[in-house]
């Protein structure tokens, strides 16, 4: 009977971690808007998309450490179909890599 309430609260922690920190990751499309960076997401999966946030990727053009991540909490719901724009705070001084919407 322990072991078999053990492997029940061990499935629920599993669950619940792998609910809070695994998320989806959505590529965005990475634009110039008002001399900053910006990420667009289209919702094309069909369904509701429960965006928790938005990671930029750039590079250092000079110095020891090249990359540089800033990360975005946006918590909004994107309806299938409808598009999301997140402006960063970095400037055309970094060189844009990437970026991608984390969602649940």
């Amino acid at each position: 009977m322990k072991s078999l309430f053990t492997v029940a609260l061990l499935a629920v922690s599993v669950q619940a971690f792998a609910g809070r920190w695994f998320l989806e990751s959505h590529y965005g499309k990475m634009s110039v808007v008002s001399g900053k960076y910006a990420c667009t997401l289209t919702n094309r999966t069909g369904s509701d998309l429960n965006l928790k946030r938005v990671e930029f990727n750039f590079e250092r053009r000079v110095g020891k450490s090249r990359e540089v991540v800033e990360t975005k909490n946006v918590h909004t719901v994107l309806a299938a179909g409808e598009t999301l724009t997140v402006s960063s705070n970095a400037t055309r001084a970094l060189i844009a890599e990437s970026c991608k919407f984390l969602a649940r």
